[in-house]
């Protein structure tokens, strides 16, 4: 297999400040579980591509920042933890949390291959034929708690004469919708912008903007945050104040938003300085 060349640049930049809004991620380096036939060394270049490829995609939604590759490859190192293990034990999850990941993505390939074939045609002669299939899971791994809070499988087919990169290409849009439906965009209030006669928020700015992909439309329910503890467990009750759409993206940090339900009640909370925070529930024509 010709040496592949996808490219993970932004993944080894510093997280020395993290944007309003994004997630601290660290991706553990994936294992395989292939059988004997499809057997891949764990540090294989095919293994890699794979890992490369979800990173990819996580970045380019714009709602994460990474913790260093290097950094995530010496947690996994420390451990070196079995080929058969379908876990990640709670050192690699302390590790994970003293490096400032919120959660980690691990990955498990079972099955990375590229075949060759070759065919006799009448006028053509000899035609050589590549295809390639990719077949792996992701978990992602809350570090506060060590449950898993998001797990899938995914499966890509390709052909051709980059075959390998084309089944990764293939996939890429199912991981985009997993991470999209597990990771909802979220902020702060900054401030209620305008009101109307009754004293009711008419629009707020949302601390959040393009650095984490804000369009206009993404719709967001507005909650008040309250921290209870039952049987020990520290739990967030999400009440339920009203909905907001974003109007116009102003900057990378912000964006101005109409109030289309809850105003007053918003705009109440918000003045006895409650905890109100916002989770998008749709993105724009979706």
């Amino acid at each position: 297999m010709k040496q592949l060349t996808i490219s993970v640049t932004l993944m080894l930049l510093s997280l020395g400040a993290i944007a309003q809004g994004k997630t601290t991620i660290g991706v553990v380096p994936f294992k395989n579980s292939t059988s004997t036939r499809y057997h891949y060394n764990t540090k294989s270049k095919e293994i890699t591509a794979i890992q490369d490829a979800v990173t990819q995609v996580f970045l380019a939604t714009k709602r994460f920042s990474l913790v260093e590759r290097e950094k995530m490859d010496q947690v996994r190192s420390e451990k070196q933890l079995q080929q058969n293990e379908d876990f990640i034990d709670g050192q690699v999850i302390e590790q994970s949390k003293s490096l400032g990941a919120q959660y980690i993505v691990t990955g498990n390939v079972s099955k990375a291959q590229e075949e060759t074939s070759q065919m006799r045609a009448p006028i053509a002669g000899t035609i050589t034929s590549r295809t390639a299939e990719v077949a792996f899971s992701i978990k992602v791994i809350d570090v506060t708690t060590g449950e898993i809070v998001a797990t899938n499988s995914f499966t890509g087919n390709g052909r051709g004469k980059n075959s390998f990169e084309d089944a990764l290409d293939k996939v890429k849009p199912d991981i985009e919708r997993f991470i999209r439906e597990n990771f909802k965009i979220t902020g702060s209030i900054a401030s209620v912008e305008e009101k109307n006669a009754a004293g009711d928020a008419v629009k707020v700015l949302l601390a959040c903007g393009s650095s984490v992909g804000m369009q206009p439309g993404y719709a967001f329910k507005v909650y008040e945050a309250k921290e209870l503890t039952v049987d020990g467990k520290k739990l967030t009750r999400k009440m339920t104040l009203g909905r907001i759409v974003v109007n116009r993206v102003e900057d990378e940090n912000f964006s101005v938003c109409e109030v289309t339900e809850g105003g007053a009640a918003i705009a109440q909370k918000l003045a006895a300085n409650a905890k109100v925070k916002c989770e998008m529930i749709n993105e724009a024509g979706k």
